[in-house]
């Protein structure tokens, strides 16, 4: 009878256990599992600008900028801080990673860096007018025409434009209209850069189909230089766009010695535009669809990120950092789309004429 007893109590107490175990496990599978964060303050310089193609200097500075925008709402305990939602962002925008890859990197799930994506990029392009711009002063466009002087000896240059494709995943509805000449999907944007590779101007809303004089047309560069504001000087552009007295295009059959020497000169001078491109999609791998890649978001999201690298590149450059010259002659520099020639104005042809009596006659 004793033997029962004790037997029963051995079973009650088995019970017992087997539950307390059961209601530790059921406790424990509703826990958060949080991952350590990244910081760069574990990091040395060089591990840094390996990962982000950017100085801890500029990541700082750029953090200490968009902090209001990017500090949790909430006071919880394991909100994403600022500097880890700049940090992922950074990386995939540098890297052109998986979303995945990236949030994991970072310390974060997919889910929440698909979020947190959207924030840093909204709080970056609100602030495009503080780093892309022209000159603002007589002195600052003098020094810019005397840069692009000293590239080939092209006078009164204040900018070179010139259009590229970045390719995205279309939307199906208007899906048609990101299609481009060369047949791929794409954004196609339009940039100006200084002889510094600096981007001065940048138009990013059109989709592929977009020819680049409509999008030069209708861009508000184009009204300030119909306007004079900038002066006396004047862009190069390619064959694509119209000959106007504020856009210079080479000659489609140079037939005379001055005709040819103007040609190699502008087209010495419109070559810091490849050099541009280079180093953007360099150091900004998102952009570079060499191997077959494409952005993988909506149209205007991929504006967005678009014009972000952008900054990015401006921030970059004037705080000194070089991209190798190996790396960018390596990237995929792409071949511009070439459309027919459009009508030349008979002001733009008088001042090529010009040009070539009292520069380019004596050069040949």
């Amino acid at each position: 009878m004793a033997a029962f007893f004790i037997l029963a109590i051995r079973r009650r107490r088995l019970a017992e256990l087997e539950h307390d175990l059961a209601i530790e496990r059921r406790r424990r599978r509703g826990e958060r599992v949080f991952r350590n964060r990244i910081t760069i303050f574990n990091m040395t310089e060089g591990d840094i600008v390996k990962r982000y193609h950017l100085s801890s200097k500029i990541i700082l500075d750029l953090l200490n900028e968009l902090k209001p925008d990017l500090e949790p709402a909430t006071s919880r305990t394991h909100a994403v801080p600022a500097h880890v939602k700049l940090l992922c962002s950074l990386h995939f925008l540098a890297s052109g990673s998986y979303q995945s890859t990236v949030a994991a990197a970072g310390g974060i799930s997919q889910p929440t860096f698909c979020r947190v994506l959207k924030q840093v990029l909204s709080a970056i392009v609100k602030r495009a007018g503080n780093v892309i711009y022209f000159p603002k002063t007589k002195m600052e466009m003098s020094n810019m025409k005397e840069d692009f002087y000293n590239l080939a000896g092209f006078p009164n240059v204040i900018g070179v434009v010139d259009c590229t494709h970045i390719a995205i995943a279309p939307p199906s509805e208007s899906e048609h209209i990101f299609r481009n000449s060369k047949m791929f999907h794409s954004i196609n944007i339009q940039l100006i850069c200084d002889a510094n590779n600096l981007i001065t101007n940048a138009v990013v809303k059109y989709p592929g189909s977009t020819q680049d004089a409509f999008i030069f047309e209708h861009s508000s560069v184009c009204l300030k230089l119909k306007d004079n504001v900038f002066g006396d000087g004047w862009l190069l552009g390619d064959t694509a766009y119209s000959l106007r007295p504020w856009i210079l295009t080479p000659f489609a059959e140079p037939c005379s010695p001055a005709q040819q020497a103007y040609n190699k000169t502008h087209s010495l001078t419109r070559s810091v535009m490849q050099r541009t491109l280079g180093i953007l999609k360099c150091r900004l791998r998102c952009l570079d669809h060499s191997g077959g890649g494409a952005l993988q978001y909506s149209p205007d999201t991929a504006c967005q990120i678009i014009l972000a690298c952008c900054m990015l590149h401006n921030l970059a450059l004037r705080s000194g950092m070089q991209v190798n010259a190996n790396e960018v002659l390596s990237s995929s520099l792409e071949i511009p789309l070439r459309e027919a020639p459009p009508d030349d104005s008979e002001e733009g042809i008088q001042i090529r004429e010009q040009l070539l009596t009292t520069v380019f006659t004596a050069v040949a």
